[in-house]
């Protein structure tokens, strides 16, 4: 009877250790796949969050070099670009003044002040001057002239090529006059730029 009672215990035993065995080695398979499925699922990602972290960078670099910079002939107004010929010119802004305290415009009358800039993109030396490049008229034609006025910072010198020249011009005309426009020209270049002035 022991020995049957051994007998049936050591096949037990034996039962339990290969029991306990086969479950030693199918848990590492079972842990395996997880990880290896977790580690392509990031792997996936990652590609994905590179491709839409570069996408806005490409958005903003095309946003920024596209700048809106008119022909020459194309009707422009306060804020817009003109290329003439390699002037690549900005009219920025328009203000009114009373000039200053030597000169001030006579009644019914005010100094309209301009304020440009002047990029050359030009491969020669680009001579800027306010009384004889640009010209302000109304409607019925009527060319104004620039008064010397130390209210303004006058928009005359020479840009090189690559540089970049900003200042103003101050014109005297009738308050409520319509139809303003500014352009400028070259007498040996063809056309002018023309921008509207309100």
């Amino acid at each position: 009877m022991n020995k049957k009672v051994m007998l049936v215990a050591a096949v037990l035993f034996s039962m339990l250790l290969t029991a306990a065995c086969s479950n030693d080695q199918a848990d590492p398979p079972a842990e395996t796949p997880p990880a290896v499925v977790g580690n392509e699922g990031a792997d996936e990602k990652d590609p994905s969050a590179e491709e839409s972290s570069t996408e806005p960078i490409q958005e903003d670099k095309e946003s920024t070099a596209n700048t809106d910079v008119k022909p020459i002939g194309e009707p422009a107004a306060v804020g817009d670009t003109v290329d003439y010929h390699g002037a690549v010119i900005t009219l920025n802004s328009v203000r009114d003044s009373e000039g200053d305290e030597y000169l001030k415009p006579q009644a019914g009358h005010t100094f309209k002040v301009v304020e440009l800039t002047v990029k050359n993109n030009g491969q020669e030396p680009l001579v800027i001057s306010s009384a004889l490049s640009f010209s302000l008229t109304d409607s019925s034609d009527l060319n104004y002239t620039v008064p010397i006025t130390d209210d303004v910072k006058m928009l005359d010198g020479t840009v090189a090529p690559g540089g970049e020249l900003k200042g103003e011009i101050p014109y005297e005309v009738k308050q409520g006059v319509q139809g303003l426009q500014l352009s400028y020209g070259d007498p040996m270049k063809e056309g002018r730029a023309i921008w509207t002035v309100e």
